[in-house]
């Protein structure tokens, strides 16, 4: 499939190797808004991006290091780190605060790397014999020209156990993605290697003093929003999560605006929370945003949007995000603080109670019979659990990739099954399979354990939601940012004992032990999390004509991933198993991004809607 390859609108940055063939690159890649050079003299970083955004430091003619996004440091801290680092290798563990990329020149080499939630990421591309990298996907498509590669798309609408590596790999082909704990070294004759620059600490800390990394690493992570002088906003939905940031923020009595969402769902106790932080936050301006006022899920989804760098994950959502942003930018807002990431980094993704067996057996076991108690969890499940921690994640996946079907959607996911929706093609996942059998025999597990691979797991899809969100409040002129996914934040939290950090007998102990003294022990009791899957129910019901429309002429049809037909059927129908909503949302995510992606005519265009 061809692609549109326009220039890429938002925030973007092509870095460039120190080489006599990158003028031609920067000529390929059109007009751009900004440029740094090499000490050389020759294009280093091209592209679109606010000053603010970008800080360079600089040490003679030997060096520079620059970071792109929320960052501690000033351009004079970027300048001595430059005038201390020998080569690029030796900025693996720089003491910097926030969420950013990291890029260095040192001696004629180059160094990006992105952050370790793949919250910001990097992709490399051959240009004319020569590599170079990019903030986005899309970015580096346009500029090679290159096409939808249909193995990874198929990967987008996958069920259950997503592939760590696949789920969030590049849709395009020739791109590549750097993996988040490596950085991509660009060498001054044009070649590229990736070096691994981080592995996932050992969870051997005792919750207190894990505790206190986590409390100096979100105050600084808080801080790092709050030192660019931009004015910032938080949600404030009731979670502990959102909670804590709006006490970090306004620390000292300094002024700030919370948005609220109200109740969503019934049962929904998160305002009634929301109100008993407000009551104890110094200076706190309110927006509260009805349920009634905000648009149903899937209600624009027949609307044109830019092309995007790929499918917006939860696309019935996008209504709501844009509702807020717009509520957000209103009240002046230009960075926006929001609690996510918070689940899988201070929780992670498994119980770490598999790794206490061997070791602590009956301490697993009373674990185990209380998570039981809890989770609704069956002991064939959990024997079944406890057998497949015994192969590693290549061996785990090679078994799945055997294993894939094109699944009924009643399966509760104990069996680890990787799934296609039932409206896949067979050839679908044949091309699934094969990839995943690819993929199986280059993979490694992350982390010494389960626990941390699926921990790392957790914490990149929540990365994934929140940089596909991040568009939206763009539009409105508002960089979204989510301090739990920072990389001190994330290294704090997996150095915590994985059976301390999360029990079946209290809720996010690491958090609550980190904040104590900062968020009021009436706000750190909380123990109940919101649920609410019936108002995606309702969007579905009021929208199936929508759905239905998206069927018409499908895409993914056209590239003989889906049965169109059999799609619409069971929208329609309303015929929805435990898993229909989440396989019908990532399904029709892939259905628009492929529609946003083709050239504008007139006929599109007059059908757009608002949102073109």
């Amino acid at each position: 499939m061809t692609t549109n390859n326009r220039a890429p609108a938002g925030e973007w940055v092509i870095a460039l190797p120190d080489h006599p063939d990158a003028a031609a690159v920067v000529a390929k890649a059109g007009p751009t808004t900004r440029r740094v050079d090499h000490p050389s003299g020759r294009p280093w970083l091209i592209g679109h991006w606010n000053p603010i955004d970008l800080r360079v430091g600089s040490a003679g003619a030997a060096a520079s290091v620059a970071v792109f996004g929320f960052c501690s440091a000033t351009p004079e801290k970027l300048s001595g780190i430059a005038a201390r680092a020998g080569d690029v290798t030796a900025l693996d563990d720089l003491p910097l605060a926030g969420s950013f990329h990291l890029l260095a020149t040192v001696d004629g080499v180059s160094r990006i790397q992105g952050s370790l939630s793949g919250l910001r990421r990097v992709f490399h591309a051959s240009v004319g014999g020569v590599t170079v990298a990019s903030t986005r996907a899309d970015v580096l498509a346009a500029l090679t020209g290159a096409g939808i590669d249909r193995s990874r798309l198929v990967m987008r609408f996958l069920l259950s156990e997503i592939p760590l590596h696949t789920m969030n790999a590049p849709l395009w082909q020739g791109i590549r993605a750097v993996d988040e704990d490596s950085c991509l070294l660009l060498f001054p004759d044009g070649r590229c290697r990736i070096r691994r620059r981080w592995e996932p600490p050992v969870d051997d800390l005792p919750l207190t003093e894990a505790a206190g990394a986590l409390r100096v690493a979100l105050a600084d992570a808080v801080q790092a929003r709050l030192d660019t002088g931009l004015t910032v906003t938080a949600d404030l939905s009731g979670g502990l999560d959102s909670t804590t940031l709006c006490f970090l923020a306004s620390r000292g009595g300094r002024p700030l605006t919370a948005v609220t969402q109200l109740a969503m769902d019934i049962g929904d106790d998160d305002p009634l929370w929301a109100d008993l932080a407000a009551e104890q936050l110094p200076n706190l301006r309110r927006i509260k945003v009805p349920r009634g006022t905000l648009p149903a899920h899937y209600s624009d989804v027949l609307d044109r949007f830019p092309p995007a760098e790929e499918p917006f994950p939860g696309v019935e959502d996008r209504p709501m995000y844009r509702a807020l942003a717009a509520k957000a930018a209103a009240a002046g807002s230009q960075v926006h603080l929001t609690g996510d990431g918070g689940d899988e980094t201070l929780m992670g993704g498994a119980s770490g109670v598999f790794e206490l067996l061997p070791t602590r057996p009956l301490t697993a076991l009373r674990r185990l019979r209380a998570y039981r108690a809890l989770e609704h969890w069956r002991w064939r499940d959990i024997a079944k659990y406890a057998l497949e921690r015994r192969d590693d994640y290549p061996a785990w996946l090679a078994k799945r990739a055997e294993g894939i079907v094109a699944s009924p959607l009643d399966d509760e996911g104990a069996s680890n099954l990787v799934q296609l929706p039932p409206w896949a093609t067979e050839e679908a996942v044949g091309l699934a399979r094969n990839l995943l059998r690819e993929e199986a025999e280059k993979t490694r597990q992350h982390g010494h354990n389960w626990t941390a691979h699926h921990t790392i797991w957790g914490i990149r899809l929540c990365a994934s939601l929140v940089r596909a969100a991040t568009p939206l409040y763009a539009m409105a002129g508002i960089r979204v940012t989510s301090p739990y996914l920072d990389d001190a934040v994330i290294q704090a939290c997996m150095s915590a004992r994985a059976h301390e950090r999360r029990t079946p007998w209290r809720y996010k102990p690491l958090l609550v032990e980190a904040m104590r003294g900062i968020v009021p022990e009436r706000c750190l009791a909380r123990s109940t999390k919101a649920e609410g899957s019936n108002v995606e129910h309702d969007g579905l019901r009021a929208n199936a004509d929508r759905l239905a429309a998206l069927c018409d002429e499908s895409r993914l049809g056209a590239l003989g991933l889906i049965d169109p037909a059999r799609l619409r059927e069971i929208c329609t129908g309303f015929q929805f198993r435990l898993f229909t909503p989440y396989a019908i949302s990532i399904t029709f995510s892939c259905e628009r991004w492929l529609r946003d992606l083709e050239p504008v005519t007139a006929d599109s265009e007059a059908k757009s809607g608002s949102a073109s």
